[in-house]
């Protein structure tokens, strides 16, 4: 069938829309509806949004994340993101025309404080299992963390969004939730600690298990629509490249600079974590559940960094450090002293030891969103339309 003018014009438009990841910019209007009514995350520092200062040990420093230069290039002041901006889920929220989530970690709701379009639940440090089981292995984590906790803190927010049983249901069936990414604080806890390899791949159905268990429970709720993420390509990470430094050569991969084995860890519990997704569909068909690749997204753009915008001289390099082959230095991490980041982020993947630069997680965001590009779990995506 011959295209009419308008009609070629519209048709290139969708042709050009993958190659800006599929994202709204920011400066669009974020009052205009969305296709979901809220976005609720939970997870590890690779998702949180702010600090749970009333988590503190008495006598303990805050997170060095929460100081700059953290947050230095999109909000220009830390916020509790362990990044130089943004995170994936930020991008998510701006992707669905849905603002930017307030973290929650238990503190009481004031006027101030909107959740009605949702709320951020990870936390840094968080844990899949909860601290008496990894206790029990030998493994010493964050006391008041863990997935559980953020699970029951987002049962107490929810009695603030709606008063009855069936009024829950309506409100949690038009939201999103992202499930993750977590469970790599566990392993990471367990590889440090100097446990035989073994002992860690052991952890995996555990942590796999309890990821699933609390989309049940959440399922249970009356939540329909879930992204569950996949753990980073942890080989790549600067502190395990330091922590994990061999003489051997074929302990890494040719291409990446990777570590073998670390990365394919990550793939275990990725092949895992799908499996457990699978079970769980199968158990509640009225559910959507997927996957988000965020391995592969990462593994593609430590593949080829330059088709990205990326250094390839500083893939493994994190910007934010203070020194050594992969600027990391166990004494003195970025946002401490003795730690400085890079004048350009933009151009380096990680930002500090095991995470991203606001970049490369607008990259990682942008798979997701081209994944799912014409049906985000039965609702069409702000800017994504085919119409």
């Amino acid at each position: 069938m011959e295209l009419q003018p308008l009609q070629t014009i519209l048709f290139l438009l969708l042709l050009i829309l993958p190659l800006n990841h599929g994202f709204r910019s920011s400066n669009d209007d974020p009052s205009e509806p969305s296709c979901y009514t809220s976005l609720f995350s939970f997870g590890d520092s690779a998702t949180a949004a702010g600090i749970q200062t009333q988590d503190f040990t008495p006598g303990k420093t805050a997170p060095h994340c929460a100081f700059p230069p953290y947050g230095e290039t999109y909000f220009h002041k830390p916020t509790g993101r362990c990044s130089d901006g943004r995170v994936i889920v930020d991008f998510i929220a701006q992707h669905l025309g849905l603002p930017l989530l307030p973290p929650y970690h238990g503190e009481p709701i004031n006027t101030t404080t909107s959740v009605s379009h949702g709320a951020n639940l990870a936390v840094v440090s968080a844990t899949a299992l909860d601290p008496e089981f990894l206790e029990s292995r030998g493994i010493s984590g964050c006391q008041n963390c863990s997935l559980s906790v953020q699970l029951s803190r987002f049962k107490t927010l929810l009695n603030s969004l709606c008063s009855t049983p069936s009024a829950c249901r309506d409100y949690l069936s038009n939201s999103l939730f992202l499930v993750g990414e977590i469970g790599g604080v566990d392993y990471q806890l367990a590889a440090l600690a100097g446990f035989p390899s073994y002992e860690a791949e052991d952890l995996i159905p555990f942590v796999v298990d309890r990821i699933g268990d609390a989309i049940e429970e959440l399922i249970e709720l009356g939540a329909v629509n879930f992204l569950v993420p996949g753990d980073f390509p942890k080989g790549c990470f600067p502190s395990y490249l330091t922590r994990f430094r061999s003489s051997d050569q074929s302990d890494y991969d040719p291409t990446t600079g990777c570590i073998v084995y670390y990365n394919w860890f990550s793939d275990q519990h990725n092949r895992m974590l799908q499996e457990e997704i699978e079970r769980v569909q199968k158990l509640h068909p009225g559910a959507r559940i997927h996957y988000a690749d965020y391995f592969g997204s990462a593994t593609r753009i430590h593949e080829d960094p330059e088709k990205f915008g990326f250094g390839k001289a500083t893939i493994n390099r994190a910007c934010c450090g203070a020194g050594g082959p992969y600027n990391y230095e166990r004494s003195a991490v970025c946002g401490r002293p003795g730690a400085v980041a890079c004048e350009n982020p933009a151009s380096y993947i990680k930002w500090d030891d095991h995470h991203y630069t606001e970049a490369a997680y607008r990259v990682i965001a942008g798979d997701v969103a081209k994944r799912y590009r014409y049906d985000w779990f039965g609702c069409r995506a702000k800017g994504l339309d085919s119409e």
